[in-house]
Formats: structure tokens, C-alpha cells, sequence
């Protein structure tokens, strides 16, 4: 496909996502430096599908994420994309963090309940000081591999594309409209293009002179050895304000401290890392304050990933306002997989000419004001921050 109607530049879930809303109605190519589809911050995700977070904004892609979530449609009848084994959000030192999200969440019909009693129902909570807790039945947790198989048979189906081991080294324009992309050496003329690049996005826009915040923020992921509190239908936990979720993986547990740090990765496909003796300690240091009854794990690997973020934590989605052409699906952050589905619905509705009710153009508009600086969070706790350049 030499001149396709769209241009997606970037093969996580992201960019298939785009990808599979647009192809029953446009010419589409996917590309990615990569030798497979979704081998960066896609593969490196926990796979929690959380709608329980602060921000409205993420809390609405969410919610309408989830619908797809529910019925995913023909493309994974064979391997659905999520199972259902419930959540449980928790605070060990504020009081009021996640309460109005969880008002909205009811309201909407989304099934929460006041938890009084944590370990009947995770029992790795045991022991737990927690100050509040909520319990959500119906949440999932993604299989990352089944989701990009269903986009990317989708797309196939209805006649698109995709070029992997294809790096982009730039964009082209004619004027100030974009107008393609250098693919592998080769000018791929696109009637539009979307950037879906992860860590990578700031660098593609900074290469025709435009400014697009995107920081990459790596954190770390652990797993353990077996452990008997380790099942598969036993809830995720995520302690919010401190930092701190575990979820079952296999017969040990996959753990994160949310500790981040800014990383921008270099040239070239390849941004998992190590874990660090010190991200071990400090996590270990969590577990015996938040978590004793998973105090005894231990740690036998891991890896650090790239999550992509604008200032205000909220994604980049649309038409970019200074280069006719040119559209973004990016810094979704830690939601990618909670998302995807619902990002590749605004988008590809946008590109149409339609409108979305549940989702305001202007909230993630990649032309809105941005701060000068982001708020990190190195130790993962929510009361403890670090201001960095958003340049």
C-alpha cells in the first residue's frame, strides 16, 4: 500500500486500535520499527483494566472502553481479550483520594462497593492498614497479546496494512501540512498521518518544528516466586496513594511500587529495562509496611517500562492544530491497555467528521495549554513529588 488514506505510525495498542475503527472506512497502513506489533510499552504493561482513577477525563475512556471490553466483537471470538476477577483500591493514608470518582462510577452504573472487611475477598490484604477500600467486582484484567491479535485481524479483514522492521526517520509536509512519512528510506505519501509512537512521539513532531510535551516515564514491575496467596481468580490491589499494586501472575504475583523516573529512550526499537537492586529494596520496603501477608515473597526478575505522559497526565488525541494533516494517539500513560479501545474510537470518529458525546475534543486536544514542567512521583507516593522539564 504505497499512498494509503491513513498514515499510523506506531504498532501498540494504541495505533491498532486506530487502526482497526478506521479500516472498514479508509485505505489503512500501520507501520513500526519494531520487528512485531505492541513490542514496546504495549508488552510491558501489568494488563489491569482500571476505571476507579481520579481524573474524569481518563475515568470516561475508561467507562467507555470497558463497554468493548464487555462485547468485544468478532475479531475475539476465539480468544477473548479480558477476563473478569474484580479489583479492590485502596488508601493507606489519605482519606478522600478517589472518592468523587467513585460517586461518578456508581452513577453511571458501574458496581462499587464499600470494602469493611478486604481480606474476605483478597485475602493478600491481610493485615492491611487501610484507611478506605473498594471493592469492584466486575473489573478485568487484558491479555495484551489477544487484544493486538483482534485489531490486527480486524484491520487485515477489512483490507489494511501493516510494515513492521520500518523505522520512521521523519515527516514530511508540503507547507505547513503533513503529508507522509519517510518509512525505511522509502516516502509514503498518506492522506493523513497519526502519530502512536509511545516514547518516541515528541521526537517525530521536534523533526518539523513542532513542540508536543511528551515525557516517558519508566517504572518497574517485579515478579515473585510461587506464592500461596497467588490464584487466578483472586483480585488485583492497587494502593493508591502509596504507590503499590499486585496482581496474580501465574503461581507468584506481578508487583509495582509506581515508581517513575523520566528515561527518553534512544533511537531504534528496544526500551524494557532491568529492575535495580534499589527498586527491589524499596519495594520490598512497601510490602512489609502495606502488604505483610505478601511481605515473604521473593523477587525472581522483572523489568522497567516506558509510560508516555503529558504535563496533565491526560492523552493526546486529534487533529493537531498547527499541521493540517497531522493527528496524535498518544500519552496514555499507564492507561494503554484500560484505554485502547475507547481511544481508537475517538480518533477514528474525529477523523470521519463525527462527534463523540462521552469524550470532549478540547480535553485532549493536542493544541491545549500545557504546563512548563511535569509532576513526577519517584517513590510511587502520591504525596511525595518532583517537578521535571517538560522540554
Amino acid at each position: 500500500m504505497s499512498s494509503p488514506d491513513v498514515l499510523i505510525i506506531g504498532a501498540g495498542l494504541a495505533g491498532l486500535s486506530v487502526a482497526w475503527h478506521l479500516a472498514p472506512s479508509a485505505r489503512v497502513l500501520v507501520v513500526d520499527q519494531g520487528a512485531q506489533p505492541g513490542a514496546e510499552a504495549t508488552a510491558q504493561n501489568a494488563g489491569m483494566v482500571r476505571r476507579l482513577v481520579e481524573d474524569p477525563v481518563e475515568r470516561a475512556i475508561a467507562t467507555r472502553a470497558a463497554e468493548a471490553f464487555a462485547a468485544p466483537g468478532e475479531d475475539w471470538e476465539e480468544h477473548p481479550p479480558s477476563r473478569v476477577v474484580g479489583a479492590v483500591l485502596g488508601l493507606v493514608e489519605e482519606d478522600a483520594q478517589l472518592t468523587d470518582a467513585v460517586v461518578h462510577l456508581r452513577q453511571r452504573g458501574v458496581v462499587v462497593h464499600d470494602l469493611h472487611r478486604p481480606e474476605e475477598v483478597a485475602p493478600a490484604l491481610r493485615g492491611c492498614p487501610l484507611r478506605q477500600a473498594w471493592w469492584l467486582p466486575e473489573e478485568r484484567v487484558a491479555d495484551p497479546h489477544a487484544l493486538l491479535s483482534g485489531f490486527t485481524r480486524g484491520l487485515r479483514r477489512h483490507g489494511g496494512a501493516m510494515r513492521l522492521g520500518s523505522p520512521v526517520t521523519g515527516l514530511l509536509q508540503d507547507g505547513d501540512r503533513v503529508i507522509g512519512a519517510q518509512v525505511g528510506g522509502e516516502r509514503v505519501l498518506a492522506g493523513a498521518v497519526v502519530i502512536a509512537a509511545g516514547a518516541w512521539g515528541q521526537g517525530l513532531a521536534a523533526g518539523i518544528g513542532l513542540y508536543r510535551p511528551l515525557a516517558p516515564i519508566r517504572r518497574s514491575l517485579h515478579i515473585t516466586t510461587p506464592h500461596p496467596l497467588s490464584r487466578p481468580e483472586h483480585p488485583w490491589l492497587w494502593l493508591d496513594d502509596l504507590g503499590l499494586y499486585a496482581r496474580p501472575e501465574g503461581e507468584g504475583w506481578l508487583l509495582s511500587g509506581c515508581d517513575e523516573r523520566l528515561d527518553r529512550p534512544s533511537p531504534g526499537p528496544g526500551s524494557a529495562g532491568a529492575v535495580t537492586e534499589r527498586g527491589r529494596a524499596e519495594l520490598s520496603q512497601k510490602l512489609v509496611r502495606a502488604l505483610p501477608a505478601l511481605g515473604d515473597v521473593a523477587l525472581r526478575g522483572g523489568w522497567t517500562g516506558l509510560r508516555t505522559f503529558t504535563p496533565d497526565r491526560r492523552p493526546m488525541l486529534g487533529a493537531d492544530p498547527d499541521r493540517a494533516g497531522l493527528w496524535w494517539a498518544s500519552g496514555l500513560g499507564g492507561a494503554g491497555v484500560t484505554g485502547c479501545f475507547a481511544v481508537g474510537e475517538a480518533v477514528g470518529a474525529w477523523m470521519r467528521g463525527e462527534e463523540t458525546p462521552w469524550l470532549p475534543r478540547r480535553a485532549v486536544s493536542p493544541g491545549r495549554p500545557f504546563a512548563t514542567r511535569f509532576l513526577i512521583h519517584p517513590s510511587g507516593e502520591t504525596w511525595s513529588g518532583q517537578l521535571i522539564s517538560a522540554r
